[in-house]
């Protein structure tokens, strides 16, 4: 029988451990849990890092639950909740709620209309249509002495486009697991059912970027961003999937993620300004990926690097943060860390040129708090100074 050890992020916790468990964790969690010896044989301490969610091993399941309030947790995750006295852990936890509002959105998504495009089917014709299959063409060729029949490429206007195929493989991921309540799989079950024609294909990077800079799909945006998490969820620990099964969500792309989408609301509505989330400046062999850029009249203003932990200074957040000074031509560059409250400090380099500032956004509290702490953070971001 499995047993669950609840865990907090970043909090150590003493648990007796067999050495399987110890041996799964160093192979496959290194990265999600700090193992460390205690004194007594057989006891380890075990610190989260910045993940939530759960991870289960050869005889343990590891339930990792966030040290913020669970509203404010989805709040985080761009799924507003009332965040009101109750922070109880919703009930099916992490992962019922994003499955709910990803069942949410579909339903939208398919209210508002599905959007269709033109993909290629792979046929065979008498005739010579579409795009020919040349390696196919050449192989029939070679078997054939009188080839009386095209492989080729059709185009076909149809809802098999990646837009629709991102949430189609959600939904079968989703269903795959056995975590689910059954009353939320039957709903999933009955929101993909537009999508029954849609085939399975497999989703990458390329796939999601194709959905998101299609002009006519927009209205899907908040739906793939439901996809995204859910789908990166089982891979956060093990993306070779060698170990066993879990569904995690990395808590400091999640705080970026949300930084970044806030700021480019709070921005949207001055035209000279424009919000960048990680572009990518190439030096030579290595390209270097501040987190946020943000632009005025095209030119750098300020760039902020995102941290998931406390708000202490080291050498390498400042290294890393000058040297995006360096890259970018920013004068403004600053390090933007959670907390309860807001705080903020202001340092400037010792020739004058660069002026560095450590900021505390709120990430507990009620929307309306959180929201005036991006305000501050905005206007901050756009003097350059307190």
């Amino acid at each position: 029988m499995t047993r669950t050890v609840t865990l907090v992020e970043r909090r150590p916790r003493a648990v007796r451990l067999p050495r399987a468990e110890v041996d799964f964790l160093l192979a496959h969690a290194r990265h999600l849990i700090e193992v460390t010896p205690t004194f007594e044989r057989g006891t380890f301490t075990l610190t989260p890092r910045g993940y939530v969610g759960f991870l289960t091993g050869p005889t343990t399941r590891y339930a990792i639950r966030p040290k913020i309030p669970w509203p404010n947790l989805q709040l985080l995750l761009g799924f507003p909740r009332d965040t009101g006295d109750d922070a109880r852990e919703t009930e099916g936890g992490l992962l019922a709620v994003l499955a709910t509002a990803f069942a949410e959105r579909l339903e939208a998504v398919t209210r508002e209309g599905l959007v269709a495009g033109y993909s290629d089917v792979e046929a065979v014709s008498s005739f010579l249509r579409g795009k020919l299959r040349t390696a196919d063409q050449m192989r029939d060729i070679a078997a054939r002495a009188f080839p009386d029949r095209f492989h080729i490429n059709e185009p076909v206007f149809d809802l098999n486009t990646p837009w629709n195929q991102i949430p189609k493989a959600t939904a079968t991921a989703l269903l795959r697991g056995p975590v689910l309540s059954l009353a939320l799989r039957q709903r999933i079950e009955a929101a993909m059912a537009p999508l029954a024609t849609v085939p399975d294909a497999p989703v990458s990077d390329a796939t999601f970027h194709a959905a998101l800079t299609e002009a006519r799909a927009a209205h899907y945006r908040s739906l793939l961003d439901a996809c995204r998490m859910i789908l990166c969820g089982p891979t956060s620990h093990d993306p070779h999937a060698n170990g066993g099964s879990a569904f995690l969500l990395d808590l400091g792309h999640a705080f970026e993620q949300y930084l970044t989408t806030a700021l480019q609301n709070e921005f949207a509505a001055r035209p000279a300004w424009r919000v960048e989330s990680q572009p990518d400046f190439a030096i030579g062999p290595t390209t270097l990926t501040p987190d946020i850029v943000i632009r005025k009249h095209g030119a750098a203003r300020t760039v902020l690097d995102t941290k998931w932990k406390t708000t202490t200074l080291d050498a390498n957040d400042l290294h890393q943060i000058l040297a995006y000074a360096t890259l970018t031509g920013a004068r403004h560059v600053g390090l933007v860390y959670p907390g309860r409250t807001d705080a903020r400090a202001h340092f400037t380099t010792p020739d004058g040129r660069v002026r560095l500032s450590r900021y505390r956004v709120r990430v507990i509290g009620t929307a309306a708090e959180l929201a005036y702490s991006i305000k501050r953070l905005a206007r901050a971001a756009a003097s350059g100074t307190t």
